[in-house]
């Protein structure tokens, strides 16, 4: 062995010392990320929810478009089922949205039009539209499921006063976002913040920020989501009335037939 290869060897160990700890930390990271998803998801799982919703749309010129809608939901995560019905303004009265999870790949999703008197399937090419005017798109609809994404703890940070834990998710699947950025707080395991980025951008495309954080019923609700545009400089926020946890819900209320059933719900 000759004097170069000699003191190359301690270079070499210390490169693969470096690269086990760097995966053992990855690892570490994403098992962590995962037992935290998995624990607010067990505390928040209910199994229905309704609430009636006052949206506000507003420009990046200022301009404001007031929608109202009624939502219902069962299941929760990947196996949720959800109806909104609009009950206001009349031009959106009676659409309906349906959304139906599933455990392997994206939810089924429906969109009754009363000038149509039928349903339309969102394909997997609409994902990425605007829901009815707003700035949320019919992905950013989809109940979260962490089991469909690669995930990693990041730094904590401090958020509006609040200790918060950081999730890094990648999804699996196919989506219009590259990974999101989650911020749960620390003391009741809750989501405050989820910024959504695409491909190869380092600022976030959109932000969605739950406040107005209260206990109703036992179980921790935000009264107030607003969904930031980022590059459109638009935003719509939801105030959440009326909420109601694990009441029973009739039996046909998530199928097509009474999705089409003006003003069903």
């Amino acid at each position: 062995m000759n004097q170069l290869e000699a003191g190359m060897k301690p270079v070499i160990l210390r490169g693969v010392v470096m690269l086990v700890f760097a995966l053992c930390a990855g690892v570490c990271a994403a098992d962590e990320a995962r037992k935290i998803l998995g624990e607010m998801e067990s505390r928040h799982r209910t199994k229905t929810q309704e609430y009636t919703g006052d949206l506000v749309v507003v420009s990046k010129e200022g301009k404001e478009r007031r929608k109202g809608w009624r939502s219902f939901r069962v299941g929760f995560a990947g196996d949720a089922k959800q109806l909104i019905r609009f009950t206001d303004p009349p031009e959106v009265r009676g659409v309906g949205f349906l959304s139906v999870g599933r455990p392997a790949g994206t939810p089924d999703q429906w969109l009754y039009l009363p000038s149509m008197k039928r349903e339309r399937r969102i394909a997997s090419q609409d994902r990425e539209s605007s829901f009815v005017g707003t700035d949320f798109s019919y992905e950013d609809m989809e109940e979260f499921d962490h089991t469909k994404y690669e995930v990693a703890q990041l730094a904590d940070i401090t958020l509006d006063g609040q200790p918060c834990l950081v999730i890094e998710a990648r999804p699996k699947e196919r989506s219009a976002y590259e990974r999101r950025i989650l911020t749960i707080r620390k003391d009741i395991l809750f989501m405050v913040r989820g910024e959504a980025f695409r491909k190869g951008e380092k600022d976030p495309a959109k932000r969605l920020v739950f406040s107005d954080i209260q206990q109703i019923d036992g179980r921790w609700v935000a009264r107030k989501m607003e969904m930031l545009d980022l590059r459109k400089g638009s935003r719509t926020t939801v105030l959440l009335k009326g909420i109601a946890f694990d009441k029973p819900q009739p039996a046909d209320r998530f199928t097509l037939q009474n999705l089409n059933r003006e003003g069903g719900e």
